[in-house]
């Protein structure tokens, strides 16, 4: 491990642990049950004052509205979080929070320097995928969570290049979706690639379907797969900042496409680094359900990480 302590309560917990007065919480809208806000809100008022902000990303202009008011993503989520006050804590629900929309986000909020900043994720129980656009659900082996992408383009804030031509590595945090990380790798033919499963996952065996999904990439590589935990966002930052430290004259390339606790460390590993580390991703638009059930709901503490 680094430097860091993870910092991480279960919902219950932390509602007996939260002993200030007020808290700012963001959250987007969605149709995945388990990323509900109501409740957490009204639970939340019980032991302090509550301002939340409920966010509509929209995929195709790249902007978001908030009390209806319109923001470009990437000119104004700067204004959006500058209207706060920094010194209040606040609280992101990452659950389905596109990875672009938190990123810009968290970034903004690194830049105007919260000092007490927490992420909410509640986990799946199962996947699906909707049917012909009807009510049906069916649960499968083979994954096809996203059907439209942006294509690999900069989350705001995380606009980086190799300018120095260093020897490039790929570190690929792979998910069930195993068409995405051919697709990228169709497009840049990279030489050195790193796959990268979760385990422990969050339910016993689900690392074996990211191993079936991806197994032509895992095949295309000399090397076996490395390993960190589903749900812990330092297990993915400490596996970056070993890889950093490990080849230090080396350009790498960041994918996380994996779990979502995953993705908010490569996202603070790439905040706190903005030297030879780049995030790239595929930018895929949410729509429908993904999952249903709800597994544990879990709030980190990133304050100390993230004002690095």
């Amino acid at each position: 491990m680094g430097g860091y302590f993870e910092k991480m309560f279960f919902w219950e917990e932390f509602l007996c642990y939260y002993s200030k007065d007020k808290l700012n919480f963001i959250g987007n809208s969605s149709s995945e049950k388990r990323s509900e806000n109501v409740g957490k809100i009204d639970k939340l008022n019980e032991q302090c004052k509550c301002t939340y902000f409920f966010l509509d990303y929209d995929y195709e202009e790249d902007s978001f509205e908030c009390n209806n008011e319109k923001y470009d993503l990437k000119s104004q989520a700067f204004t959006f979080l500058r209207k706060l006050d920094k010194s209040i804590p606040v609280i992101l629900n990452i659950t389905s929070m596109n990875l672009r929309l938190m990123g810009t986000l968290l970034f903004n909020i690194k830049k105007i320097g919260f000092k007490e900043v927490y992420c909410l994720y509640t986990e799946p129980l199962r996947y699906c995928k909707n049917i012909d656009g009807s009510d049906e659900e069916e649960f499968v082996d083979r994954f096809d969570l996203y059907k439209k992408f942006r294509g690999i383009e900069p989350i705001p804030g995380f606009l980086r290049a190799n300018d120095d031509k260093l020897d490039e590595k790929w570190i690929a945090f792979l998910g069930f979706d195993g068409k995405r990380v051919e697709q990228i790798n169709d497009r840049y033919d990279f030489a050195d690639i790193v796959p990268v499963i979760t385990l422990p996952s969050y339910k016993p065996g689900w690392q074996n379907y990211a191993l079936q999904e991806n197994i032509d990439i895992i095949k295309s590589v000399e090397r076996k797969p490395e390993y960190i935990i589903a749900n812990s966002f330092l297990s993915a930052y400490d596996y970056l900042e070993k890889m950093k430290k490990t080849y230090p004259k080396t350009y790498l390339r960041v994918t996380p496409l994996g779990t979502k606790i995953n993705a908010l460390g490569a996202i603070l590993f790439c905040l706190n680094n903005v030297h030879n580390v780049e995030l790239l991703y595929d930018n895929p638009k949410e729509e429908g359900k993904i999952s249903t059930e709800c597994g544990k709901t879990y709030i980190f503490d990133i304050s100390e990480m993230i004002n690095q």
